[in-house]
Parts: C-alpha cells; sequence; structure tokens
C-alpha cells in the first residue's frame, strides 16, 4: 500500500491502492511550491522529446551548466559548500545520525572500495575472468 496523502485514483479520490494510483496521479511533494517544481521539469522534459499524452511520458533531458558565465567559480563553490554545511548542521530526528545529501553515500563507497578493494563471489570472479579471456 501506498502512504496515505501521496495518490488519488481515476475519480480524483485518495488512495492508498498504487493500483488505482496508476490510473489517477501521484500527488507532488512539497505543496504547491514541490508542485511548481514538478511542473517545472515535466515542462522541461517535454523539449527532451517526452509527449504530452499519458502513454508517453518519458523523455532524457540533461543540462549542463557554467557558473563561471554568471560569477567566479570559486564565488559558486564557496556559496554550495555553505549550503550543504547549512544543511547538514539541521536539527535531525532521534534515530537520525548524519543528513546526507545526493551520491554522498556512494562517493564514499567507491572510496570505501578503491581503498579496500571489494568482495565477490568465486563463481563470479571465475565468470569475469573468463570472459576476459574470451577473443572480441
Amino acid at each position: 500500500l501506498l502512504p496515505e496523502g501521496v495518490a488519488i485514483g481515476p475519480g480524483g479520490e485518495p488512495t492508498r491502492d498504487p493500483a488505482l494510483a496508476r490510473r489517477g496521479a501521484l500527488l507532488p511533494f512539497g505543496g504547491y511550491k514541490g508542485f511548481g517544481l514538478a511542473l517545472m521539469m515535466q515542462a522541461l522534459g517535454v523539449l527532451a522529446g517526452s509527449g504530452s499524452e499519458q502513454e508517453s511520458d518519458y523523455g532524457y533531458l540533461f543540462i549542463a551548466f557554467r557558473p563561471d558565465l554568471v560569477g567566479t567559480a570559486d564565488v559558486f563553490n564557496h556559496r554550495v559548500t555553505q549550503l550543504i554545511e547549512r544543511i547538514k548542521a539541521t536539527p535531525r530526528q532521534p534515530g537520525i545520525d548524519e543528513i546526507r545529501i545526493p551520491s554522498e553515500r556512494a562517493f564514499r563507497s567507491r572510496e570505501r572500495a578503491l581503498r579496500e578493494g571489494l568482495i565477490i563471489d568465486r563463481l563470479v570472479f571465475d565468470a569475469l575472468v573468463a570472459l576476459r579471456g574470451r577473443p572480441g
């Protein structure tokens, strides 16, 4: 079941049933601001080729920014660092040890794997070695 308040069914009624939500809609998170962000991202997706039809709501959009076009890279980096520090200094609920930013856990896992290596099953290792030895 879905959490309360995250979806509506095909007639606009609140639902916790994923099958009804699929025929209805997921509600935006974050109230009207969340809706605004979701709408903006959907509109950018239209630029990337997603359709307006329900069956073709998929598209990919890559946006690259050059912060130095509107200011110096040093100022941008400093301000983003300050923003992350403020976020991480936010009081946490009991049982929450840390506030992580997106990709932080993956970066830590990668650093640990580079430092300590990976443990993989012998069958998987042998299969990879066999693939390496194949021509082409």
